[in-house]
């Protein structure tokens, strides 16, 4: 009676064993799921080292190097130029010309046409109006404004700015029109001027 007991016993702790057991197993396809994981975890982290890597050599390099002799290496502004076909237009063919199309043209130092970024104010002067009615239009466009308006050929590049002109003379006269144009990169204020007609 006592070995039957004993057997008992003996047959109900291996069964509490092999059920133990058979929780603790994990199935063939999640741990072959876990390598695949942790392979592709230890390319992110190398991917991640070897950035760390290039932005510190990047971050160390720049920081031996003169900021003014940086830009000064840059392709940046040289110059600001007022396009040909900037002037006065008929938009709706009524016989006045209600639209003021300012094309203009930023250079570099090797007279490359280049997106600037920047801030542009555009003024119209009357020279042979009284003091009080000498500048009878300015405008500003901010760099989001400005953006939108970049366009240009494969000889050319240039902001097209289309200005819509309220309560304007259609009579036939000259205006000057002055723009000046702030690059955001070098801080530099580059102008320009030209003689527009309104046919």
């Amino acid at each position: 009676m006592k070995r039957r007991i004993e057997s008992i016993i003996v047959i109900a702790l291996a069964m509490i064993l092999v059920g133990c057991g058979s929780k603790t197993q994990r199935p063939w396809g999640t741990l072959k799921e876990c390598e695949q994981e942790n392979t592709k975890l230890l390319a992110q982290i190398q991917t991640l080292e070897s950035n760390n890597t290039e932005l510190t050599e990047q971050v160390n390099t720049l920081s031996t190097l003169d900021a003014a002799a940086r830009l000064e290496a840059l392709e940046t502004l040289k110059k600001i130029r007022i396009g040909k076909r900037t002037g006065f237009y008929d938009k709706d063919d009524d016989g006045v010309q209600e639209t003021l199309v300012v094309y203009l043209e930023p250079l570099d130092t090797a007279q490359d046409y280049i997106k600037a970024i920047g801030k542009v104010k555009i003024q119209l002067w009357d020279l042979d109006a009284t003091s009080n009615e000498a500048k009878p239009a300015e405008w500003t466009l901010e760099p989001a404004e400005l953006h939108p308006t970049w366009g240009g050929t494969i000889f050319a590049g240039y902001y097209r700015i289309k200005i819509p002109l309220e309560n304007f003379s259609d009579q036939k006269k000259d205006y000057t029109l002055k723009v000046a144009f702030t690059d955001y990169l070098s801080g530099k204020v580059l102008s320009d001027q030209k003689v527009i007609t309104v046919q």
